[in-house]
């Protein structure tokens, strides 16, 4: 059992999870708290999601993680095509993030993360070996799943309609 603080931002496609995201990381970047990670900016086309953007936190450099449009060197899953190297990107994000007490980002962990792969071991690493308070994005009908895979016992979940001066607050609490 480990007891790392983790607080879980959840919603359904489309509620504002990555907004909600960004707008945590802006006042705890205003209070000077020590944040890293990445979130994943969705574009919209025709009324659907059509390319996610991986955008690290700290340096604001990004990279197209996934799009609905075939390109060469990407994999298929689902609807989507993913890039390699912008999975590569986010691992060097999270591999960069071994301090301790700082605030670490990581939207969204879900069915990936669930078979084991992509996020999953860095996300394991994060769980069992800082001190890091871990702030994840995770669809609110995989919510029980991660709980139960990572074994949290220290999680506290929002939705997106909750307020973000009352998340900020928990964080601070939690993070020296």
């Amino acid at each position: 059992m480990n007891n790392t603080k983790v607080i879980i931002i959840t919603g359904n496609k489309g509620d504002g999870k990555t907004t909600m995201l960004l707008k945590i990381v802006d006042v705890l970047n205003n209070y000077n708290t020590n944040v890293a990670g990445f979130v994943a900016v969705g574009e919209w086309r025709n009324g659907e999601r059509s390319k996610y953007t991986l955008v690290d936190i700290l340096s604001g450099k990004s990279a197209i993680i996934c799009t609905d449009t075939a390109i060469n060197g990407y994999d298929k899953h689902g609807r989507f095509y993913f890039n390699p190297l912008a999975i590569k990107f986010g691992e060097k994000i999270l591999s960069n993030t071994q301090k301790q007490n700082w605030v670490i980002v990581i939207d969204e962990i879900g069915p990936f993360e669930l078979e084991g792969k992509v996020w999953h071991k860095l996300l394991l690493h994060h769980i069992e070996k800082t001190q890091n308070l871990l702030l994840l994005s995770v669809r609110e009908s995989l919510v029980d799943e991660i709980v139960e895979k990572y074994k949290l016992t220290n999680v506290i979940i929002y939705n997106t309609k909750a307020n973000v001066s009352a998340i900020v607050k928990e964080i601070r609490q939690n993070v020296i």
